[in-house]
C-alpha cells in the first residue's frame, strides 16, 4: 500500500465545491480548513474564480497546480466523476470525496463508484469515501471535515468510522472527557481506501497510541484480520460493530447456519485479531477512556480483585465480572488472616474485599497491596459510594503502583476520591457495571496471543471421496459425509447401514442392544424433527416395530443402526464458510436443544490447539464438560482433535459451505460423533 502521509500530513490541499454562501457545506469545509490553522497551501475551486474567505480561487480543476497532496471534494454527485478524472490528470495523491449519492443509494450509484475507482487507479491516486465526513489530523492542524467544533486537544487516539455521523459522536465524546485526538477519518463507502488500509497505516503511526473504529462491514475479511493483528501487536484497537442482527444468508437445514450469524462471525474475527470488541455505545466509549488512561499497562490474566467500602455495589461488580468472562478469585486463607489483622472484624475478606467505612485509613495501602500482590489477581476494580475519604484513593493508588497492576474505579458522591483517582490516571465510572466492563477492555487488550495455527498441506483422500468433494453439490449422503470426516480423523460410533429389517436385526445382533434406529432418506437433513430416530431400542421386537413404523410414515428406504453411546455431554461441532471471513469453526451445546440454548463459540480457521481448548471452556458447554450432577468430567483432548479435524477439512476444501456433527457425545476420555451433515456449494470458477 502506498503511504498515507499525503492524507494525514499534506503540504497542499485543494477544496472542490467551495461556495460563497455560508450556509453551504462547501463554504463550511473551506472555513474549517482555514480555522483549523492548516499551514500548507490551500487552493479553493469555484466556477466564478472570485476570492472566497480571503483566498483566491481557481475556476476549474484543470487550473490547479500539479502534484497537490490532498483534495477535498464537496460537489454534487453527478459532478464528482469528472472532477476525479481531472484530479488524476493533475497527479493529486489522495482525494477525499465527501459527496453522497453513490453506492449507498442504488445500483447506478454503485456503478459510478466503480468508475471513480478506475479513474483514480490510472494515476495511482487514492480515494476516501464517497459519502463521508472528511479527514482530521491534529499534528497537521488540518480540519478537512464538515465538523466545525472539533476538540483541538492533542493526543494519541485515532478514530476511523464508516459512519460520518457516528464518527462525530465519538470525537465529541472524547472532547467532553478531555481526551486528545490525533487523527480522524470518515471512510464512508470505502470505494478504494478501506478499514484494513487505515489499520495498516495507523499501526505504523508513531503519533497514534490507541485506535478506535466504528464498523458496519468489511469487504475482505482475512485482510482485515491480518491488518488488525498487526495493529494490536503494537497498540490497543477497540471496535464497535454496527448491525448486530442477522440479516444475511442462513443456509436452510443447518444448525451451524442458524447459530453462526453474521454478527457472531464478526465477533470471532475480532477475537482472532486481538480486538477489544464492544456491543453498545456506552461500553465503547468507556473502553476508549480506560484504554487511553492505561496505555499498554494491561492486566496479565483474567483475575480481578473487587476492593470497596460499599458492600452492595461490590456484589454487583463481582456478578458483572463473572458475566463478562473475568474471574474473581477467592483469596487464600493466609492472606485473609493477614487482612483480618488490618481491617475491622466485620470486614469481608474473601474477594470482593470490603474494607468497610470503619477502616483505619492508615491500613488501606497495606491491605490493598496484600490483595493486589496475589499471583492470580491481575488488577482491581475499586468502588467507593458515599465515603469521601481521600486516603482510600491514596492507598489504592500507592498499592497499584507498587505492584504494577492497573486500577479502574467506580466513585459516586465522593468528589475528593474521584479527583485523586483522575489525577493519578485512574479512569472513573458512575456504576460498578461500567467500571467492570471498562476493566474487561484492559484485560482483552492484554491478552493478544500469536496463534500457532498454520495451514497444513491438504490431506490426500481416496480418489472417490476427492471426486465427490470436487463435483458434488448440496447435502452429501450421510454415508459419504461420514467417510470424508473419518478420513480427517473424526471418530464415529459403531453402526451399520441396512436395506431391510432383516439386515437391521443382524446389525443389531452384531452391535449389541440397546441400539439407536434412524431412517436414512434423501433430503432428510434433521432426523429428530422428522421423527426418524428411535433411541434405547432393547429387543429385536422393538427394532422390528420401529423400522416398520418409520417405513410406513416415511416410505421405504435404508435404516441406520447405531450403537447407543453411553450417556455423556452432547455437543455440536461444525463449521461454515462465511462470505467475508472464510472458514469458521463452531462449537456449542448440542442435541435437540442446540438452537434453543444458543450456547455457541466461533473461531476463524485454521485453529490451533489453544483456540480449540478455549472454545471448549466457554459458556454452558464448559461447565458441562467439567462434570455436573454426578457426571464425571470429560477429557477435552478428544474434542480438541475433532475441532482441529473440522478446521483442516474446511481449510482444505473451499466448496464445503456448512458442516454439522450433532451430536458429538463426550464421556470420560472419549468423544464420538453420532450424526453428520456436510453441505457443498457451487463449483468455484
Amino acid at each position: 500500500m502506498t503511504s498515507l502521509a499525503p492524507l494525514w500530513s499534506p503540504r497542499s490541499v485543494a477544496v472542490l465545491g467551495v461556495s460563497r454562501n455560508p450556509a453551504k457545506l462547501g463554504h463550511r469545509l473551506l472555513k474549517n480548513v482555514l480555522d483549523g490553522g492548516f499551514a500548507g497551501s490551500v487552493f479553493p475551486v469555484n466556477p466564478s474564480g472570485e476570492p472566497i474567505l480571503g483566498l483566491p480561487t481557481v475556476a476549474k480543476v484543470a487550473d490547479l497546480p500539479p502534484d497537490i497532496d490532498l483534495a477535498l471534494v464537496s460537489l454534487p454527485g453527478p459532478e464528482v466523476l469528472a472532477a476525479v478524472k481531472g484530479l488524476a490528470v493533475r497527479r493529486v495523491k489522495v482525494a477525499v470525496i465527501l459527496s453522497s449519492g453513490f453506492g449507498e443509494v442504488d445500483a447506478e450509484g454503485r456503478q459510478l463508484q466503480t468508475e471513480l475507482r478506475a479513474a483514480a487507479a490510472e494515476s495511482g491516486m487514492r480515494l476516501v469515501g464517497p459519502n463521508c465526513m472528511g479527514v482530521y489530523s491534529n499534528p497537521a492542524r488540518l480540519n478537512g471535515t464538515y465538523f466545525w467544533d472539533l476538540p483541538r486537544t492533542a493526543g494519541g487516539i485515532s478514530v476511523v468510522s464508516q459512519s460520518g455521523a457516528y464518527g462525530g459522536l465519538i470525537i465529541r465524546h472524547l472532547g467532553s472527557l478531555g481526551l486528545g485526538l490525533s487523527k480522524f477519518l470518515s471512510i464512508g463507502n470505502q470505494v478504494d481506501l478501506e478499514i484494513a488500509d487505515l489499520l495498516d497505516d495507523l499501526a505504523e503511526d508513531q503519533e497514534t497510541t490507541l485506535i478506535a473504529a466504528f464498523i458496519e462491514s468489511v469487504r475482505d475479511g482475512m485482510r482485515f484480520v491480518q491488518a488488525a493483528r498487526k495493529a494490536t501487536k503494537r497498540k490497543p484497537l477497540v471496535v464497535l460493530k454496527g448491525g448486530r442482527t442477522e440479516a444475511g444468508r442462513r443456509a436452510a437445514g443447518s444448525h451451524t447456519g442458524a447459530l453462526a450469524g453474521t454478527f457472531e462471525v464478526y465477533q470471532a474475527a475480532f477475537k482472532k485479531a486481538g480486538i477489544v470488541a464492544c456491543v453498545e455505545t456506552e461500553e465503547f466509549f468507556d473502553a476508549i477512556q480506560c484504554l487511553a488512561a492505561h496505555g499498554r499497562q494491561s492486566p496479565k490474566g483474567r483475575g480481578v480483585a473487587i476492593v470497596t467500602v460499599s458492600g452492595g455495589p461490590s456484589v454487583i461488580a463481582a456478578d458483572t465480572a463473572e458475566a463478562v468472562g473475568l474471574t474473581v478469585p477467592a483469596l487464600p486463607p493466609s492472606v485473609r488472616q493477614r487482612l483480618g489483622k488490618l481491617l475491622p472484624s466485620f470486614a469481608a475478606l474473601g474477594n470482593p474485599v470490603d474494607l468497610t467505612p470503619q477502616v483505619d485509613p492508615a491500613a488501606i495501602a497495606e491491605a490493598a497491596r496484600l490483595v493486589l500482590s496475589q499471583e492470580d489477581i491481575a488488577g482491581a476494580v475499586v468502588i467507593n459510594v458515599g465515603l469521601d475519604l481521600p486516603e482510600f484513593a491514596d492507598g489504592l493508588i500507592e498499592a497499584s503502583r507498587s505492584v504494577g497492576k492497573p486500577l479502574v474505579a467506580c466513585a459516586v458522591d465522593v468528589p475528593a476520591v474521584a479527583e485523586k483517582f483522575k489525577a493519578a490516571g485512574v479512569p472513573v465510572y458512575p456504576t460498578p457495571e461500567r467500571a467492570v466492563r471498562a476493566y474487561r477492555a484492559l484485560a482483552l487488550a492484554g491478552q493478544e496471543r500469536e496463534s500457532a495455527a498454520t495451514p497444513k498441506p491438504p490431506l490426500r483422500l481416496p480418489a472417490a471421496l476427492h471426486q465427490l468433494l470436487e463435483t458434488g453439490r448440496g447435502p452429501l449422503p450421510y454415508d459419504a459425509a461420514r467417510r470424508v470426516l473419518t478420513a480427517y480423523g473424526v471418530p464415529f460410533c459403531r453402526e451399520g447401514r441396512c436395506a431391510s429389517v432383516a439386515e437391521a436385526l443382524r446389525a443389531a445382533k452384531r452391535l449389541g442392544f440397546p441400539i439407536v434406529v434412524k431412517a436414512e432418506r434423501p433430503g432428510l437433513l434433521h432426523k429428530t424433527e422428522a421423527q426418524a430416530v428411535k433411541v434405547d431400542v432393547r429387543t429385536p421386537g422393538e427394532l422390528q416395530a420401529a423400522c416398520q413404523e418409520m417405513a410406513k410414515r416415511l416410505g421405504p428406504g435404508p435404516f441406520l443402526i447405531q450403537q447407543q453411546v453411553k450417556r455423556g455431554v452432547e455437543l455440536l461441532i461444525g463449521g461454515k464458510r462465511d462470505p467475508t471471513f472464510g472458514p469458521v469453526v463452531v462449537c456449542g451445546t448440542g442435541g435437540i436443544l442446540t438452537e434453543a440454548l444458543g450456547d455457541v463459540s466461533l473461531c476463524l480457521a485454521p485453529l490451533d490447539p489453544e483456540d480449540a481448548r478455549g472454545m471448549l471452556k466457554e459458556g454452558l458447554k464448559g461447565r458441562l464438560l467439567q462434570g455436573v450432577r454426578g457426571m464425571p468430567p470429560c477429557d477435552p483432548e478428544p474434542l480438541v482433535k475433532i475441532l482441529l479435524a473440522v478446521s483442516r477439512l474446511l481449510t482444505d476444501h473451499p466448496r464445503i459451505v456448512e458442516l454439522d456433527l450433532n451430536p458429538v457425545i463426550a464421556a470420560g476420555k472419549k468423544a464420538l460423533a453420532v450424526d453428520a451433515l456436510l453441505i457443498l456449494g457451487a463449483s468455484e470458477t
